[in-house]
């Protein structure tokens, strides 16, 4: 078998996310927000890939059903950039949080 049944799910949610950061990009061509560059396109791409793999994996860890992970990896992708930076936002926060937890308490 060429694509096993654990690669299969990861590919669909790629694929839908490339589906959807080519879309985004299309509309912010339309839009204007971007010029059209190669630079532009895969910047968007790789937010909306990134974004789908984070609501993929989000998805199968709380064992959603896979047509609601795929609903979220669609909806993640569309958002990408606001997604990825939420993501990136709490990151922070929670090993600002950390951080500070240990030197208050003098590493103990």
């Amino acid at each position: 078998m060429l694509i096993s049944n654990d690669i299969l799910p990861i590919a669909i949610a790629v694929g839908l996310s490339l589906l959807s950061g080519t879309g985004v990009f299309l509309m912010e061509l339309r839009e204007g927000k971007v010029k059209g560059t190669v630079v532009d396109f895969l910047t968007t791409i790789s937010y909306a890939v990134t974004a789908g793999l984070m609501a993929y994996y989000i998805g199968r860890h709380q064992k959603f059903d896979e047509p609601i992970i795929y609903f979220s990896v669609l909806l993640s992708s569309n958002n990408g950039y606001e997604v990825v930076h939420m993501a990136r936002k709490i990151n922070t926060e929670s090993v600002a949080r950390v951080i500070t937890q240990i030197f208050s308490k003098g590493g103990k």
